[in-house]
């Protein structure tokens, strides 16, 4: 792979918004060559939590989650944070060293500029436990001291226990019907998936204010919950959304190794735990087989662990050469993956901004097509990347084995 990384020292703005944090003394960025162009990453605010989702407001600004403390912060391109978001629901903390219980996943409702929608994924608690849950509230005062108003939550679980593990938490807006695709793990018990009563291990829709989508696949199906769109999945991270065709992309974690790309399809069953291409953490084998007999196969398998997490299609301008390609956050392996999917199957393979060395733990595109990333550290980070200039004439793009990632990993979730 070529690299070129410098970092060059950024005049951070002087004015510090009332509320607000200040900003870095000196932010950074980065010029990175891709196999296909040259980047400039940006790095627009730091000191975050283990930062776990954005959501980029329609004046620039930028709404983040930090898992671990459970705020939501209020940014600005000049790196400046607000104070907590009031209003945000309690969530579960799991004491623990393997805890992923936290808050999740932001989005703005589709309409947002009219109704001031937002909308967040959280490990809920209760008596038994915890269980993953989507609330909803109303952005107001959002300077000094932002808020939301009219809190309620509109999805809960419906199977709650005491684990922190595999909530999964991320959810994308149907951008048809304003309905929402959200993805649960299995919790840590891998024979939840296969429960056709529990929304554990499953993909679940909902309108945007939590009732049943009439058209979902098992609204009449007595046997099986009717908010499940999808079953068989072991902790989906990444889901996105092609408004151009409609298909819906999810990335999901295996367990040592085996980690997924998979097109959803409703009323499918993705097989885990008895198909999968990963084995147990202590080597011993898990199911059947990489392919199984009635199931949904993955449209692409990453022999080694990739920990994939937010999924973002592009579409933007910025990046033509991109166009349609899927980006992957990657946790294990520090990077972005770009897969380039051509009559479903998966004919490119990059990993790029490897050089930062950081768990990506988000992935979104923003109106003038940058992507902007959020780093899973204690000290994590908001990165926004733009085209610094082509890669030089005749570069040939690199294309990797489709099943392989650029070198083992091992941490996951």
């Amino acid at each position: 792979m070529r690299t070129r990384s410098i970092a060059y020292p950024l005049v951070a703005a002087s004015l510090v918004l009332p509320g607000f944090s200040t900003p870095s003394p000196a932010q950074e960025h980065q010029i990175i060559d891709t196999d296909l162009v040259r980047v400039r990453v940006e790095t627009i605010a730091t000191g975050l939590n283990h930062p776990w989702g954005i959501a980029i407001l329609p004046d620039g600004r930028f709404l983040v989650t930090e898992r671990n403390s459970g705020d939501l912060r209020i940014g600005n391109r000049e790196g400046e944070l607000s104070e907590p978001v009031e209003g945000v629901p309690d969530i579960f903390r799991y004491q623990g060293e393997m805890s992923q219980a936290g808050l999740f996943h932001v989005a703005l409702h589709p309409q947002f500029s009219e109704n001031r929608l937002v909308y967040l994924s959280y490990s809920q608690p209760s008596p038994e436990g915890a269980g993953t849950a989507i609330a909803s509230g109303r952005l107001v005062n959002d300077g000094p001291s932002p808020q939301l108003e009219d809190v309620e939550t509109i999805f809960s679980m419906n199977v709650h226990d005491s684990g922190g593990m595999h909530f999964g938490g991320r959810f994308v807006f149907d951008p048809r019907n304003n309905n929402i695709y959200l993805a649960i793990g299995d919790r840590g018990t891998m024979s939840r998936a296969q429960d056709p009563k529990d929304h554990a291990g499953k993909i679940i829709r909902i309108k945007d204010n939590g009732d049943t989508p009439p058209d979902n696949p098992f609204v009449n199906n007595p046997e099986t919950d009717e908010l499940i769109f999808s079953l068989g999945h072991r902790n989906v991270q990444g889901i996105d959304i092609n408004p151009e065709t409609g298909e819906l992309w999810v990335n999901e974690h295996g367990p040592l190794g085996g980690d997924e790309i998979n097109l959803i399809k409703p009323g499918r069953n993705y097989g885990w735990p008895i198909q999968t291409g990963g084995v147990d953490y202590s080597g011993a084998p898990i199911g059947r087989g990489v392919v199984v007999e009635g199931f949904e196969p993955p449209v692409h398998i990453w022999e080694n662990t990739v920990a994939p997490s937010g999924l973002a299609i592009y579409l933007g301008d910025m990046f033509p050469q991109w166009r349609g390609d899927l980006l992957h956050g990657a946790l294990a392996t520090e990077g972005v993956y770009r897969t380039r999917i051509v009559n479903g199957k998966v004919e490119q393979v990059e990993l790029m901004f490897a050089e930062l060395g950081r768990r990506i733990r988000d992935v979104k595109v923003d109106q003038e097509g940058a992507i902007w990333l959020v780093t899973d550290h204690e000290n994590g980070e908001v990165l926004r990347i733009t085209p610094e200039e082509p890669v030089a004439t005749g570069t040939i793009p690199r294309q990797l084995p489709s099943a392989t990632g650029d070198k083992p990993g091992t941490h996951k979730e």
